[in-house]
């Protein structure tokens, strides 16, 4: 093997050299999209004497991503996803925990644990799951310190060790060999319809009623806005992005959209979801029509999806005024689109007298939220720069609203802020 990637000394070096006689010392199958990189980035002398040990003739074009040309991080991947599988060393990968290359990281994260990392929204980057199986010798327990260590550490990677620590006992000790003997993809992460089924089985801790109300809810939810989604396609998948917080929504969201199927009522589209997830119901009617129309305590998402319902009349009488107090719920428990709609309709006058003052007070309540959110984030945190930009961005939405309709003095105090955070 030639140039050792994951080793801290070539944390940078690897990408565009300079590459050492050592380096080059590859075996054509096990390095293959390494030997390609290093053609690209070599010298001209150190390219013929690769070409011709490896009896190769011309120099293969870098491997591009079909959904998105421009995406520079396709070849790279591959390269770092090869190589993570040839290193052996299990303090190598640790160290390369705090790498300054995001991917190698990550690929390290995932092959000391077994983590899958969360397919990407966008189909263009969805192959980004960084699923490279488990080193071999790693044993649960050895997954578990990590974790927590990982954890102690307020590490960037804190928050993932965190969910794959409450994850890993639903794994077998087989299940984790398999990973570890590279047997296995884990298509089953990739099965939407068994994830579906993983998420509406009844959960271990919570009592069980509680447990389908919320169930309950957040079918209901994916119902409305599906329903939604055939009067008012315009933005609907930024409705959906934005606005859903439980994953088992947005898989019965899929899940209907796939069945092409029209529902007359949420009931119907119920009892084939709960059929699906090989689920009974046992519940009588009017119960299950109570949990679906009232705010749930445990979820601000359902008081969105009723705010929809009632606004819009799906399955139920349009009542603006009931719709504006669900809208409000949600805003006041922290559901950030809430806020955005709640300030836009006062803004805009949409169904009620417009009144910049009250917008202005529900932006300055989001405002809050996203300052808060921000200077909780550790700076090594994966989600620090994100936490960052939404921060600046509702401060430049604050001066915008303040510079409309009240004070273009307090503007300015709000874009200086904002200038400060992401500078233009």
């Amino acid at each position: 093997m030639g140039i050792d990637i994951f080793k801290r000394e070539n944390w940078s070096r690897w990408e565009a050299g300079p590459y050492e006689s050592a380096d080059l010392r590859l075996d054509a199958e096990k390095d293959r999209e390494l030997l390609r990189h290093i053609l690209r980035h070599c010298t001209e002398l150190q390219r013929r004497r690769l070409m011709i040990r490896h009896h190769i003739k011309e120099i293969s074009a870098p491997p591009v991503n079909l959904d998105d040309e421009s995406d520079a991080d396709y070849a790279p991947y591959a390269v770092l996803r090869e190589q993570v599988m040839r290193e052996d060393d299990y303090w190598t990968l640790k160290a390369a925990l705090e790498a300054p290359n995001a991917m190698m990281r990550r690929f390290a994260f995932c092959r000391l644990t077994g983590y899958r990392w969360p397919a990407a929204a966008c189909d263009a980057y969805s192959y980004k799951t960084y699923d490279c199986g488990l080193k071999r010798e790693v044993s649960r327990e050895d997954i578990e310190d990590l974790c927590r260590e990982l954890i102690d550490e307020r590490s960037r990677f804190a928050r993932r060790a965190a969910e794959w620590l409450e994850r890993l006992p639903s794994f077998t000790d087989d299940e984790l060999v398999e990973w570890a003997a590279g047997k296995t993809e884990r298509k089953w992460d990739d099965d939407p319809d068994e994830l579906l089924r993983r998420d509406l089985r009844p959960a271990k801790d919570a009592p069980a009623r509680e447990d389908l109300a919320d169930k309950i809810c957040a079918i209901f939810d994916a119902y409305i806005f599906r329903k939604y989604q055939r009067h008012h396609l315009y933005g609907s998948g930024v409705v959906l992005r934005e606005s859903v917080e439980d994953a088992l929504t947005k898989r019965v969201a899929d899940r209907l959209e796939k069945m092409k199927s029209y529902y007359p009522s949420f009931e119907a589209a119920l009892t084939e979801i709960m059929r699906t997830g090989d689920r009974e119901l046992s519940l009588a009617p009017q119960e299950i029509a109570h949990l679906a129309w009232s705010v749930s305590p445990r979820s601000r998402q359902h008081s969105y999806f009723l705010w929809m319902a009632y606004w819009y009349g799906i399955d139920v009488a349009e009542d603006k005024g009931r719709a504006l107090k669900m809208l409000a719920d949600a805003a006041e428990r922290g559901h950030l689109y809430a806020c955005d709609e709640i300030v836009r309709i006062y803004t805009s006058g949409d169904g009620v007298r417009r009144d910049f003052r009250l917008a202005l007070q529900w932006q300055e309540k989001k405002l809050e939220r996203l300052r808060g959110a921000y200077e909780a984030k550790d700076p090594r945190d994966i989600q620090y720069a994100s936490a960052r930009t939404a921060y600046a961005r509702a401060l430049k939405a604050t001066g915008d609203l303040l510079s409309e309709a009240v004070s273009a003095r307090r503007a300015k105090q709000y874009y200086r802020q904002a200038e400060k955070l992401e500078p233009v």
